[in-house]
């Protein structure tokens, strides 16, 4: 279908944007930075984001120092346990924080019912890989450790993420060997699951490379900052589609979106854990671009495909 109509006026109002206000390939890391978080206050304002019963800021021990996170609980009219979602934001692994997690948190929280727990973890290429990833899981044994605390069901703890976050999130899906943490699910919204760049195998990288939110350019980028030279692409822990066997992976809710270079792989991730065996539900959103989850408060479309992930997510957790 064609873009939904709100975000293709969204992208008129970026191509006619000045380059000072919308930047471009030479901007600083510093720059790029606070374009994100910029664009994603302007995109959902607090007064539209959904409504928990709180979010409190915490600190976790990190292999590097102390990681932030922020926990948000939904409203509850039971003291019954209720599941917990450790969540990475995108950004391309470069940018992204706390702060422009928020909508999809509070959105998951409260439509899922769901405590979330939101990672700040640290950046490239200041911190680049496995820094990111070795924080998520620092978060990931912290919630384990806490969950008395947090939602109560050692049962029901999920991983979830969207982008650069869904690549961290389906990397710790597969290692519940090496952090010990069963897991009952993942949630990965529009992820970057393989992150060879010289790769012809999806189509969409292609096809859909320009034009759009998210171009192909932007993701050569971030994965240029994410990677050092000696790092490998084909490690599942850098691209979990090359994952050997994931067959012990958690039953897995997958979002692509129409317009998306990364569509393809997200695809090809969701057909890889199904033909091992492993519960896929794979929602492929008409009308959306790369990103649109963090634009609830100017899309309806993407309020109304985040509603209809909140209910997967949670009938994932209530099938354990």
């Amino acid at each position: 279908m064609p873009l939904a109509p709100e975000i293709k006026e969204l992208m008129a109002m970026i191509a006619e944007a000045p380059p000072e206000v919308i930047g471009g390939p030479d901007l600083t890391i510093e720059e790029a930075r606070e374009l994100v978080e910029v664009g994603a206050a302007l995109t959902t304002p607090p007064e539209q984001r959904g409504t928990v019963a709180s979010a409190e800021d915490h600190t976790v021990p990190g292999p590097a120092g102390p990681v932030p996170v922020r926990v948000y609980r939904p409203a509850r009219t039971t003291s019954s346990p209720i599941p917990t979602l450790l969540w990475a934001h995108g950004g391309g692994w470069c940018s992204g924080s706390l702060e422009t997690a928020d909508t999809a948190a509070r959105a998951l929280c409260s439509l899922a019912e769901v405590v979330v727990v939101s990672v700040g973890y640290r950046l490239a290429p200041e911190a680049p890989f496995p820094a990111g990833l070795d924080d998520c899981a620092a978060a990931l044994a912290w919630v384990r450790g806490t969950i008395a605390e947090l939602g109560g069901d050692p049962a029901r703890i999920g991983v979830g993420g969207d982008s650069a976050g869904g690549n961290l999130a389906a990397v710790l899906a597969q290692a519940v060997g090496s952090h010990g943490v069963p897991l009952a699910a993942q949630m990965l919204v529009y992820p970057a699951t393989d992150l060879d760049l010289t790769t012809d195998a999806y189509p969409s990288r292609e096809a859909l490379g320009t034009g759009y939110l998210f171009e192909t350019a932007e993701l050569v980028r971030c994965v240029e900052r994410y990677l050092t030279a000696d790092d490998d692409p084909a490690d599942p822990r850098v691209s979990p589609l090359r994952g050997t066997d994931v067959s012990t992976t958690p039953p897995a809710l997958i979002v692509t979106v129409e317009y998306d270079p990364l569509r393809d792989e997200g695809t090809a991730y969701a057909a890889k854990l199904r033909a091992a065996g492993v519960p896929v539900v794979h929602q492929d959103v008409a009308g959306l671009a790369h990103g649109t989850f963090d634009m609830l408060g100017l899309s309806e479309t993407a309020r109304t495909a985040m509603a209809e992930a909140a209910r997967a997510l949670k009938a994932l957790f209530a099938s354990r």
